[in-house]
């Protein structure tokens, strides 16, 4: 058993769930489901995370299945409700049909062994196209805009975990940022 990690993933996916629970409530359906499958995969990830670290190993595909499916459906998802959050629409079923299917066959293609290893890249390039969609809303003079900038900056700045070595073990560095960044997001929606 690692304890800072069970710690760090006990922070992150309570910070997932509290995040989706209190900000996200008072959208529309499915822009809800959008958020929701974004924070509560990587919530879900956490607690098999938690659950692995915490020495329950059988959880080990799970818990790496999670973790693809946060880096496909979750943030194809979050890319559409980023989208509909800055530009005031409510996603209709055709949107939220479209981003469901295209976020699973993503998660089927990234669970082939040859084309697992590029799973990072679409999640880095999927950040890169939030962040532009954040600077288009600066543009627009939408403040809630400023908000996902520091929840993709943070995002960023999780993959960096390994630079912090000496002051925090980069996989706990990786959950508190990732925790922040999603109150960021949370933090987006309030406004």
């Amino acid at each position: 058993m690692i304890f800072s990690h069970v710690l760090s993933e006990a922070v992150l996916a309570g910070t997932g769930f509290g995040v989706f629970w209190h900000y996200y409530q008072r959208m529309a359906r499915y822009n809800r489901l959008l958020w929701g499958f974004f924070l509560l995969t990587i919530s879900l990830a956490a607690v098999a995370g938690l659950l692995w670290f915490a020495g329950y190993h059988p959880i080990e595909q799970i818990y790496h299945s999670l973790i693809t499916l946060a880096g496909s459906l979750g943030i194809v998802s979050v890319v559409t409700a980023v989208w509909a959050l800055l530009n005031n629409l409510t996603v209709g079923v055709l949107s939220f049909a479209i981003t469901l299917i295209l976020g699973l066959v993503l998660f089927i293609v990234l669970r082939l062994p040859p084309i697992s290893d590029f799973a990072p890249v679409v999640t880095a390039l999927s950040i890169l196209i939030v962040m532009l969609m954040a600077v288009y809303g600066l543009m627009r003079r939408d403040p809630r805009s400023v908000w996902i900038i520091f929840a993709v900056m943070l995002m960023g700045l999780s993959t960096k975990a390994p630079s912090f070595y000496r002051y925090i073990h980069p996989t706990d560095f990786y959950h508190y940022t990732v925790a922040l960044s999603l109150l960021c997001f949370g933090k987006a929606a309030e406004m």
